[in-house]
């Protein structure tokens, strides 16, 4: 499934921003060529191949900023993190485990179990992931929970849209509702 239409336009969903941060989190471990930056987003999102229409010109803003420099090799370019980029990319897998651990904090306050038991249950969901992508959008849904879980407003929105969703999740499991 690429980027483009296939069920529907998944770049739309993608928080515009999204790109450049797992671009930086991605080159983290070496340098890459853009079609393997592509691969590789396929490879762990199992849903998700951004078009070069989407990556090249994340490249270019993240070169032109300062993070990522391009390393010519002829008619093919590597791209590789900074020292700029390196701090920028720390900020980026640290604001990601503040997040989580702001979000088994808030879960094991509603649902009044340890964070302990939140993780291993966050854990498991990582290991399914690989065997079903159904379990990488709920890993997904999470981590927009947790983005949005400062905002009382939109909490509130975000507890309708799953009572929407988990009706019809109900009606297609043959559940009555």
């Amino acid at each position: 499934m690429r980027g483009r239409k296939s069920g529907g336009n998944l770049t739309q969903l993608v928080p515009r921003g999204f790109l450049e941060s797992y671009i930086l989190l991605l080159l983290r471990t070496e340098p890459l060529h853009g079609y393997k930056i592509m691969e590789k987003i396929k490879e762990r999102t199992k849903f998700w191949k951004p078009s070069p229409g989407s990556v090249y010109p994340a490249l270019q803003s993240l070169v032109k900023k300062g993070f990522v420099k391009k390393i010519d090799e002829g008619r093919r370019k590597r791209y590789a993190l900074t020292k700029k980029g390196l701090r920028i990319s720390q900020e980026i897998k640290d604001f990601e485990k503040a997040m989580r651990e702001k979000m088994s904090k808030i879960l094991g306050e509603i649902l009044s179990v340890d964070k302990a038991e939140i993780e291993r249950f966050l854990e498991e969901m990582k290991k399914k992931c690989e065997a079903n992508p159904l379990y990488e959008r709920l890993n997904a849904m999470a981590e927009l929970i947790l983005k949005i879980s400062g905002h009382p407003e939109k909490c509130l929105r975000a507890l309708k849209i799953l009572n929407e969703a988990n009706s019809e999740l109900k009606k297609l499991a043959r559940i009555e509702v």
